[in-house]
């Protein structure tokens, strides 16, 4: 490692080849810099929270955005806290609406419905298929309990050419609120899945 350099109240050091210098910033920009540190806190730590209750889903739907030195979760970290956050700083929230649970290539299917029913989720789709999709694709389905702050999914609940599936959910989330996403991934290479597609927000029935 280099010498460390102190001058004029700066810091400075040779690390690998790289020089760095450090200058102390000034009162007022010190501030701001704080204001946007804690919001991005702020908006990691929102992301996270939720993200990591579907992190085996993550592995497989984020699969395709890996890269060497980064994993699917930190990919679908990279993707959701740009575009799946609303509100101010004191206040995120996720805006489940453009959350993104899988991303990649494959075509999707059209969602056609979304119920619940005798406490399992139902989901219709067309039979619509472009490019690469086969009806022999597999389709993946979550729910995410708010309330609960729980998440239920089946990577195999069908394939595409049956049009419909069905999650069942778990006794204790009667008279909760669930957001649904489905995707699906490729019958001849499990490496190939969709954009996951929001299918609303539902409530258990009692």
């Amino acid at each position: 490692m280099g010498r460390l350099l102190r001058q004029n109240r700066q810091r400075g050091g040779c690390f690998t080849g790289w020089c760095l210098l450090f200058a102390k910033p000034s009162g007022s920009g010190k501030k701001s810099e704080s204001k946007k540190q804690i919001a991005q806190r702020s908006r990691f730590s929102v992301t996270q929270s939720f993200l990591q209750t579907c992190t085996p889903f993550l592995r497989i739907g984020f699969q395709s955005d890996a890269r060497a030195m980064r994993s699917a979760f930190n990919a679908a970290m990279s993707y959701n806290i740009r575009q799946a956050i609303k509100g101010e700083a004191s206040d995120f929230e996720i805006d489940y609406p453009n959350v993104l649970v899988s991303k990649g290539p494959l075509p999707t299917s059209a969602i056609l419905q979304t119920s619940i029913s005798e406490g399992s989720l139902h989901v219709q789709w067309d039979a619509t298929c472009e490019g690469k999709a086969t009806l022999h694709d597999q389709v993946m389905i979550l729910a995410c309990n708010l309330e609960k702050k729980s998440v239920v999914y089946d990577l195999y609940t069908g394939k595409r050419g049956s049009l419909a599936s069905q999650l069942q959910l778990p006794s204790q989330w009667q008279g909760d609120t669930v957001e649904v996403y489905i995707a699906f991934m490729s019958a001849n290479d499990f490496n190939l899945v969709s954009y996951s597609q929001y299918a609303g927000r539902h409530r258990v029935g009692v």
